[in-house]
């Protein structure tokens, strides 16, 4: 068959667990009466888009005051104030020491959040169009992948081991502040050990605001690098199988990924393979009739462990019944505006909804896909429409 010059927009599965759903009895056969906008099929490797995805870390750099000297004013008091010194001293070049560890993991992970984005965007570019199964120059394109994720992965045990460092650090930095409160009510000591111990105090003080605020991004960075590191670690796992492939699709033959520009009259092309039937076979549906109207089936993938899988169960069995030649539109819908990551969760959400909705009698010939954006959600979701 021909290879069409025009792209997919299906992507394959990918394993980010979050999931919610919404049912509606009453819209098996909506009206069909619009539709909003449908979002660019094109994946994009430029400069912006690379950048938009990447880890959201902080971006602080954290530098402790200078410690203020003093002498030893020979007294009880005196000495405990050196002390004190000598302890906050060590507890600042200690922050130091964590906000360089803290920096170079920071630009360790941009670093290959950037390359790893280069690596997918040019396999999905591939995807898009086609290439031989199993092509080894993909592969190593995806081992390269691979490689970017397991250094993230390393950074974000680097994360938490610093984390816990800094975490003593406060500890150290709470019992010194307390410690020199204690030392007003010692007796025996000169005007002088009350002035440095008032110097201390505001400088210890002073160190604790900073530790506490290092902590609280460096747990921030933490929490955001893993779910990144855990998502991108799926998303390879779907590219590996459309690799396999040579191209995006569900099952052992492609399905083609309608993507509608709705500021046209007519849909963009899905590309043709071989191993699939006859174009005749599948109507392909117009913009007037996909995702218009109240969706049957709505699925939400704003949070965890949440099975959608019996509502989507009932709502099929249900549209069966009503009309036995019915025909779905599973629509992959992303915040506008939103980052690349979470349109290629919806996407590949969607993939999944089409694959599961397959599996449970429906011919894929009755089953289009689609992708969009819109305003109004603020995750991806998938809606499933008959017609």
């Amino acid at each position: 068959m021909k290879k069409l010059s025009k792209k997919l927009s299906l992507l394959s599965v990918i394993a980010l667990t979050m999931s919610g759903c919404a049912f509606s009895d009453d819209a098996l056969f909506p009206s069909l009466t619009g539709s909003d906008s449908q979002e660019a099929a094109a994946a994009n490797t430029n400069s912006a888009a690379i950048d938009s995805s990447i880890p959201n870390l902080g971006t602080t750099n954290f530098e402790p005051i200078e410690v203020t000297k003093g002498g030893n004013t020979g007294t009880f008091v005196g000495q405990k104030v050196v002390s004190f010194r000598n302890d906050l001293t060590h507890l600042q070049n200690e922050i130091r020491t964590h906000n360089s560890e803290l920096q170079k993991v920071r630009t360790s992970v941009i670093t290959n959040a950037q390359q790893y984005h280069k690596a997918t965007g040019a396999m999905e570019a591939k995807l898009q169009v086609g290439t031989t199964p199993g092509n080894p120059q993909m592969y190593a394109t995806l081992q390269s992948a691979q490689n970017n994720v397991q250094v993230m992965n390393t950074n974000t045990v680097a994360l938490n081991q610093l984390s816990a460092r800094v975490s003593s650090d406060a500890t150290m930095a709470s019992n010194l502040l307390d410690s020199i409160r204690s030392s007003y009510v010692i007796s025996g000591a000169v005007d002088e050990d009350h002035r440095q111990l008032r110097i201390l105090e505001n400088e210890t003080n002073q160190t604790l605001i900073l530790i506490n605020s290092l902590l609280s991004e460096v747990n921030g960075d933490a929490v955001r690098q893993q779910q990144y590191v855990s998502t991108a670690s799926s998303y390879l796992v779907s590219l590996d199988g459309a690799i396999r492939q040579g191209h995006y699709g569900v099952g052992p033959a492609a399905t083609p990924y309608y993507n509608y520009n709705y500021n046209t009259a007519a849909p963009v092309a899905p590309v043709a393979h071989t191993a699939m039937s006859a174009p005749s076979a599948r109507p392909a549906p117009t913009p007037a009739t996909v995702g218009a109207g109240k969706p049957l089936f709505v699925a939400k993938f704003n949070k965890k462990d949440v099975n959608y899988k019996p509502a989507l169960q009932n709502a099929v069995d249900g549209a069966k019944s009503k009309k036995p030649n019915v025909m779905f539109d599973v629509v992959a819908v992303s915040p506008a505006g939103g980052n690349q990551l979470s349109a290629t969760t919806a996407r590949s959400k969607a993939s999944q909804i089409f694959q599961e909705i397959v599996d449970m009698g429906v011919g894929a010939d009755k089953v289009s896909i689609s992708s969009r954006t819109n305003s109004n959600v603020s995750a991806p979701e998938v809606h499933v429409f008959v017609r």
